[in-house]
């Protein structure tokens, strides 16, 4: 499970709740380092004073111009993490969905403490969402399960590797590029112009 296999768990106030009910730690040999971010409002003071694990809990933002989810990446960057994996951010509430999903592309323009690019993917019970702003190969497997949705009014895209090619088409509408399939171990998006596409893969093939 990634949640165990990371270093930094950076976690919202209220998903900081959910970790802790569902005592995911109980039998682990090592707990990674846990930082909690947000406003605050989710948490009991007693709780802030006596945590189960070892837990940093950061100075509590009011500012409502962004997100919890927001606030969390920002504070990750503070940090000096260069690679984030974004999880339980589609659950719950379709319009938090839909707002986190549309952030990963503005998430993906940010820079590190190093002033490299952000690397940012968000993962889901069935997928992952990959923002992209310039023709890339991602790597896949027969049969994956592939939507693209383009964030970018006019951008023309190309697609090589999956079953139903696509060529130089602008897509208006997002669902237009969607419940297309890899054929082989990778498929390459090809931007003709600047934009930013989010593709959705599978966990698993097709049956």
């Amino acid at each position: 499970m990634a949640i165990k296999q990371s270093n930094l768990l950076i976690c919202c106030d209220g998903a900081y709740m959910r970790l802790i009910e569902s005592d995911i730690f109980a039998n682990a040999k090592q707990i990674p380092e846990v930082h909690v971010v947000g406003d605050g409002d989710s948490l009991s003071s007693a709780l802030r004073d006596d945590p189960p694990f070892a837990t940093t809990f950061a100075p509590w933002s009011s500012d409502q111009e962004c997100n919890d989810l927001t606030k969390a990446v920002l504070y990750s960057i503070k940090l000096g993490v260069g690679r984030i994996v974004i999880l339980g951010a589609t659950g719950l509430r379709e319009d938090h969905t839909l707002g986190n999903i549309s952030l990963l592309a503005h998430y993906s323009t940010m820079k590190t403490l190093e002033g490299n690019p952000l690397e940012v993917r968000m993962y889901s019970d069935h997928g992952y969402f990959t923002p992209l702003h310039a023709t890339a190969t991602l790597s896949s497997f027969p049969r994956q399960q592939v939507s693209l949705f383009s964030l970018t009014p006019g951008l023309p895209i190309s697609v090589e590797g999956l079953r139903y090619p696509i060529e130089r088409r602008v897509f208006s509408q997002l669902w237009e590029a969607t419940l297309n399939e890899s054929i082989g171990t990778s498929f390459k998006v090809i931007f003709h112009g600047e934009g930013s596409v989010l593709v959705f893969q599978t966990h698993v093939a097709k049956n």
